[in-house]
């Protein structure tokens, strides 16, 4: 006779969670801090403008998402900010043994630019953007909780076609 041994399959993984939530607390400290500094000297200088011929930093108040868009409808960016958090935090509850530090990384850094822009939007009503790339004229102005968003899309983008 002979017995089955069947796999305990592992659904969770706890050490996962706690580094999405360890990352995602990390990087919104520091797009908090970034932004604090920028901003600060911005207005301590008294300077509309500052920078040079690659990146100039001034600050724009967006009301939308990237381009502008959405504008006249802040709490539904809001709401969908809110959305895809809880989507991330649900595929990190669900898959977490299977993913990688890559993905889990990336997943970190997409929420906490989501979250941070998120958060200021509801205190302010608006976004604060401060970086102008002039090597790209049509880039619109951006923030530092912008860049973890885009690099956090690719991240995941990235892990999706390198899965092994």
């Amino acid at each position: 006779m002979q017995s089955r041994k069947y796999k305990k399959q592992i659904l969770f993984d706890f050490g996962a969670v706690i580094e999405y939530f360890v990352l995602s607390v990390l990087f919104s400290l520091a797009i908090f801090a970034v932004n604090k500094v920028v901003l600060n000297a911005l207005v301590a200088n008294s300077l509309k403008k500052m920078g040079n011929e690659v990146i100039t930093l001034y600050e724009v108040h967006n009301t939308g998402a990237a381009f502008n868009l959405f504008s006249d409808s802040p709490q539904l960016l809001i709401n969908t900010s809110f959305v895809v958090i809880a989507i991330i935090i649900f595929i990190i509850f669900t898959k977490s043994a299977k993913l990688k530090h890559n993905a889990i990384s990336s997943m970190a850094l997409l929420s906490s630019g989501i979250f941070m822009n998120t958060l200021e939007r509801i205190q302010n009503g608006y976004v604060t953007d401060y970086i102008s790339c002039n090597l790209l004229p049509y880039l619109p102005v951006f923030n530092t909780a912008d860049i973890l968003i885009v690099c956090g899309a690719l991240g995941i983008i990235l892990s999706l076609f390198t899965r092994n």
